[in-house]
């Protein structure tokens, strides 16, 4: 498989909110505007918003994910963290499959990681990273 030409996408939760907030104040709004604004000159990186990523918990939660490439689930997110969603967006888009080590990510998407997940379409034997 050839490492990926399409760009990432980042798919922010618009609808994530602490429990007793009102949906007119959720949190995911102003957190996905907080991203799409970082991200409005990103070459390779498209933003856009979801009503629910069902990581309700874990509030401001994002999805970074690209066709043949590794994806990332984070939560416990914070709109000042918008520009290291958008460094992690761009080190998918540059990484081979998409695969960003723990200690490469920026810092405040670290203590976050929820999941990375495989690309569909590859899968070597031994269930290693890619070389």
């Amino acid at each position: 498989m050839t490492p990926s030409t399409d760009p990432v996408v980042v798919t922010v939760c618009a609808t994530c909110r602490r429990e007793g907030t009102a949906r007119e104040a959720a949190e995911g709004a102003s957190f996905h505007a907080a991203v799409a604004q970082a991200g409005r000159n990103a070459a390779g990186v498209v933003v856009r918003p979801t009503q629910c990523l069902s990581v309700c918990k874990r509030v401001c939660t994002v999805a970074i994910s690209g066709a043949g490439r590794y994806a990332y689930l984070f939560g416990d997110l914070d709109p000042a963290d918008a520009s290291a969603v958008i460094a992690m967006a761009e080190a998918c888009r540059d990484a081979s499959f998409g695969f960003v080590p723990w200690k490469a990510r920026p810092e405040a998407l670290r203590k976050g990681t929820i999941a990375r997940l495989p690309p569909p379409d590859w899968s070597p034997e031994d269930g290693s990273a890619p070389a």
